[in-house]
């Protein structure tokens, strides 16, 4: 399990570093642009979701018939993959760019000169980096299927390599150097639309010209397979509905903090990259639990399957403490590094509280939905319980606190993570039940 969850996790360190130099460089500029940026990538956050569900949900699949060793079933799989992000990317693009002022507005409150300026900033910035829609999901999809057969070196070249690029172009860019003039938000824009076609290219020019393991071609894209694709509907697109609706729950909590408070946006964009951060391990870790039980499974190794998700969920009380600690021995340190104001940094300390003891329910909830339930091929619970908790109790009951009571931000903070904890408790009990476990090849 080391052996795939390492990698993945220095790949999502990586990425996590891209994002921290995004956050950290725009935060020098003011929280206007802090707020802004966070705004204008709550439409990514949702596609990039999708793009993990189609990878997660390819993998239920392509993770046992990776046991069984049959490796054109997998590149089918791939296939069926690559062809809904495609087609995800073209939408999220077309929506973004025709009606780039109505999707800004949803994330954020148009009530004084304030407010219009954050709008206008993250209007530039949107309309530059949708244009990396294309390239961010074609490239992404393809990395996190890739892990179901343990190809994952190449997702770390490409994250590093755009690591370093970014920092270069956003410190260019933003602030002028060699002869550049300060672009500001657009410039950080730039900047990212630049790293997805970089990551774009290397990946594509690995899989379809380095690798042979997989074999993969481009016209797997277009073939056809009816009783797979049968089989992707029935397992896959449940994980894929999961993420949708965890991606758009969150989206949704963003947009009710933009509404009740614009300072509670960037003290959340800040608290949320330290969350990230701490995450890193638990989200290797569940990934790579989802691959090792499917090729247990997929190899007829019921009974080890079993006995591994024990394990792996032991580990996810351990990691989902150590976590939090994490998160609170770093709390000044880290909220000290951005330039912003009193009432935003006192939001965000106190946010940062809150945050950490949700984590050690993030990690349960993960490695038992993400991990566990998704290798046994579970996937169909694991979506009723995160539409349930999420959508049914955590968004209602933070929407009420604050529009209807007007509660404090930081309970109606508290109460828009609830689901948290209801979906780690259900989660662990579900894992040690045998009727979880299935094999779902043919």
């Amino acid at each position: 399990m080391l052996s795939i969850a390492i990698p993945i996790a220095l790949q999502q360190l990586l990425f996590f570093g891209v994002a921290m130099t995004d956050t950290f460089m725009l935060g020098r500029l003011g929280e206007a642009q802090l707020a802004a940026s966070a705004q204008a990538n709550q439409p990514k956050f949702i596609f990039q979701l999708i793009l993990f569900g189609l990878g997660g949900g390819g993998s239920v699949l392509s993770a046992q018939y990776w046991g069984k060793r049959d490796m054109e079933k997998v590149r089918l799989i791939i296939g069926i993959v690559l062809r809904i992000a495609i087609v995800c990317s073209l939408v999220f693009t077309a929506i973004v760019k025709i009606f780039p002022n109505h999707v800004i507005e949803f994330y954020l409150k148009n009530e004084t000169q304030k407010d219009a300026y954050i709008i206008s900033e993250a209007v530039e910035y949107i309309k530059i980096v949708s244009w990396g829609y294309f390239f961010f999901g074609f490239s992404m999809a393809l990395q996190n299927i890739l892990r179901s057969v343990e190809i994952v070196k190449i997702a770390i070249i490409s994250s590093a390599t755009a690591f370093v690029v970014n920092i270069i172009l956003n410190r260019i860019l933003i602030f002028g150097a060699f002869g550049i003039p300060a672009m500001g938000i657009k410039g950080a824009a730039t900047a990212t639309l630049t790293v997805h076609i970089i990551d774009f290219i290397i990946t594509t020019v690995y899989v379809l010209r380095i690798d042979k393991k997989l074999c993969f071609k481009l016209k797997y894209i277009f073939r056809r397979d009816k009783l797979l694709s049968a089989d992707f509907t029935r397992y896959s697109l449940p994980v894929l509905a999961n993420e949708f609706m965890w991606g758009s729950g969150i989206s949704m909590q963003a947009a009710i903090l933009g509404q009740l408070n614009p300072d509670a946006v960037a003290a959340n964009a800040i608290v949320g990259t330290l969350h990230n951060l701490a995450t890193i391990v638990i989200f290797g870790g569940a990934c790579a639990a989802a691959v090792v039980i499917g090729k247990q499974i997929g190899g007829g190794d019921m009974e080890g399957a079993k006995h591994s998700a024990f394990t792996i969920m032991v580990w996810s009380v351990i990691l989902g403490v150590l976590g939090m600690l994490m998160m609170l021995s770093l709390r000044t340190w880290f909220i000290s590094l951005f330039n912003i104001g009193g009432d935003v940094r006192e939001i965000a300390e106190r946010l940062l509280v809150i945050i950490a003891f949700i984590l050690m329910f993030v990690s349960v909830s993960a490695f038992g939905i993400v991990g566990v339930l998704r290798g046994a091929g579970d996937t169909k619970f694991s979506m009723l319980l995160e539409f349930a908790s999420l959508w049914l109790v955590a968004i209602p009951l933070g929407a009420f606190l604050g529009f209807k009571l007007g509660a404090p931000i930081l309970l109606v903070c508290a109460a828009l993570k609830i689901d948290e904890p209801i979906k780690a408790t259900i989660a662990f009990i579900r894992s040690t039940k045998d009727s979880t476990y299935k094999d779902i090849t043919r």
